[in-house]
């Protein structure tokens, strides 16, 4: 039986961590029938597999390399790892119609004064923007925001807030974030010395 630290599931993602006897630690990461154990000494992860595998069918793919949407490339001699969420982003790009958008440099303009006097007033208004997807845009937005660019935090927190009414003004400042995107699409995140 492993002893278990810490838990966190969500979203039917969990991660589990254990702290080790040399003060390091293990983690494991749960995701549907997906699992990503990373830990700082090889002969852990091993000794974890080896565990886990007496008591589930398990296959090895090696070493990771795509993870919840996620790329994962690393170089171990310079100790860095990058993640990059660019076939994601190149995907929701094509979903909203964005993939041939002009880029812009900038997450959310200062021209974006988004408020809440420019949600729907009128019943026609309403109608109009119940034909747009913001919510599904907003929330793809910010899984790209939670993994790997924190650059779209503070635009994505900004037309967040106008989830349950929004209106015209919002939806352009989503699309001025996919704008952004659509210039930075190759952007990752890096961790290492």
């Amino acid at each position: 039986m492993i002893q278990i630290g810490y838990k966190s599931c969500e979203y039917d993602c969990c991660v589990y961590v254990k702290s080790l006897d040399d003060s390091s630690f293990i983690f494991l990461l749960l995701y549907v029938d997906d699992m990503l154990i990373a830990a700082k000494n090889l002969d852990d992860v091993v000794g974890l597999k080896a565990l886990l595998s007496q008591e589930f069918d398990m296959k090895d793919l090696g070493d990771a390399k795509k993870f919840l949407g996620m790329e994962i490339r690393r170089n171990r001699s310079s100790k860095k790892l990058w993640l990059s969420q660019q076939s994601y982003v190149e995907k929701v790009l094509d979903r909203f119609g964005m993939s041939n958008a002009k880029p812009v440099s900038t997450p959310l303009a200062n021209h974006f004064k988004l408020s809440s006097n420019q949600c729907p007033k009128t019943d026609k208004e309403v109608v109009d923007m119940a034909e747009v997807p913001y919510a599904s845009a907003v929330g793809y937005l910010m899984y790209a925001m939670v993994c790997t660019r924190p650059d779209l935090a503070y635009a994505v927190s900004q037309v967040s807030k106008y989830m349950s009414k929004p209106g015209r003004q919002h939806w352009e400042a989503v699309k001025w974030i996919f704008r952004y995107l659509r210039g930075t699409v190759g952007h990752d995140i890096v961790f290492g010395n």
